[in-house]
């Protein structure tokens, strides 16, 4: 990972600041993490829990599992077992409250087909196996309970291929047509219709176009409008309207501050005159529960960032939190707890893998500054 050790001075010392900025728009602290880890996932259980699974130290996957439970304020191992290490999957809540873990990080040369479905009560996992085993993919939720698997790396290359989870099975089955051109590092969006949003990650003549999933035939339809950039380790985040914002990433040559909406009523992508307040990817983007995004942290201008920033739709804006979190982070996860709160997970600094977490209090439109204009 690189180093800025000098700033990073800066970051140590509002570590150990008490928690002053936990009014609106500030962090405060809540327990640490049992283990170091970044590569993770954060997923919402419900009633103030969230299901933290896997990920890496500096080098080395993780089978451990941890809980965190709001109302506690603590993290604790999750009862479990029976889950392989890895790093760079994905975790989707399916519809029954279970988990299903896909593919996933093991070393240089070795992606994970191994996938696990955790109950949320725990016990011993159940297993299936990918068709391809697979990292830094993507995996939507569909509006029939199944899940898409889209792309990633095979531990030599991007893939095409993309499958199916049925949870009534418990299988995967690959679609009728692999995707248009390989894709890692990208995103995948549900719309309201069911259909599904692919886009970044790819290289060369197919990095600018992106696809559309259609469930009913099991293949995706190239959008014939170009996005504005290359993108790969960008956010994309469907917003109350339908549009999608893509926000930031890695482009051609340079982290990017750019930002662009998709409207699938028109199948076009609008470059936004805005630009973010700084230069991101490895970032996360959190829809809340007013219509905004929260963007934090990430890899920008050279450092690992600590700072935050909020998308309005209503103005098409975005604007910079009052305070920075309490660490620099990537490779994070940020997972939102009801309509106020969201919890900020683990990730990576300019020197060290994190097992500090803290909350974010999401502000109101128009306190401290937190409007368009």
């Amino acid at each position: 990972m690189p180093n800025r050790i000098p700033r990073n001075l800066f970051f140590l010392t509002l570590a150990l600041l008490p928690a002053s900025c936990s009014g609106e728009g500030g962090f405060s602290r809540t327990a640490d993490l049992t283990t170091p880890r970044h590569g993770h996932t954060a997923t919402a259980l419900g009633k103030g829990r969230v299901l933290v699974v896997g990920g890496l130290t500096k080098t080395s996957p993780l089978a451990s599992m941890e809980l965190y439970d709001l109302s506690k304020g603590s993290f604790v191992l999750f009862p479990s077992a029976g889950i392989r290490a890895r790093g760079w999957h994905i975790a989707t809540r399916l519809e029954d409250g279970r988990v299903l873990v896909t593919g996933g990080w093991l070393n240089t040369s070795t992606a994970l087909r191994e996938s696990a479905l955790i109950s949320p009560g725990g016990g011993r996992t159940e297993t299936a196996l990918l068709q391809r085993g697979r990292y830094d993919h993507a995996a939507t939720l569909l509006k029939n309970g199944n899940v898409l698997v889209t792309g990633g790396n095979d531990g030599h290359r991007a893939l095409r291929a993309a499958e199916v989870f049925s949870p009534e099975t418990g299988a995967f089955s690959l679609t009728a047509r692999p995707m248009l051109v390989p894709r890692q590092q990208h995103t995948s969006t549900l719309f309201e219709d069911g259909k599904v949003l692919i886009i970044g990650g790819a290289r060369d003549k197919g990095a600018r176009f992106a696809e559309i999933y259609h469930p009913s035939g099991m293949r995706t339809r190239l959008v014939r409008t170009p996005t504005f950039a290359e993108r790969r380790r960008h956010t994309a985040t469907r917003l109350r309207d339908g549009r999608v914002l893509i926000a930031g990433g890695l482009g051609a040559e340079r982290t990017l501050r750019s930002a662009e909406l998709f409207d699938p009523a028109r199948s076009t992508f609008t470059l936004l005159k805005a630009k973010m307040r700084e230069p991101r990817q490895q970032h996360t983007a959190t829809l809340l529960a007013d219509g905004r995004v929260l963007l934090l942290g990430g890899w920008g201008s050279g450092i690992t960032l600590a700072s935050g920033e909020i998308f309005d739709p209503d103005g098409s804006c975005f604007y910079s939190l009052p305070s920075a979190m309490r660490y620099e982070r990537r490779f994070h996860s940020a997972t939102p707890l009801g309509e106020r709160r969201v919890l900020i997970v683990g990730g990576a600094s300019g020197i060290e893998v994190l097992s500090a977490a803290e909350l974010f209090s999401v502000p109101e439109r128009g306190k401290s500054g937190m409007k368009c204009g």
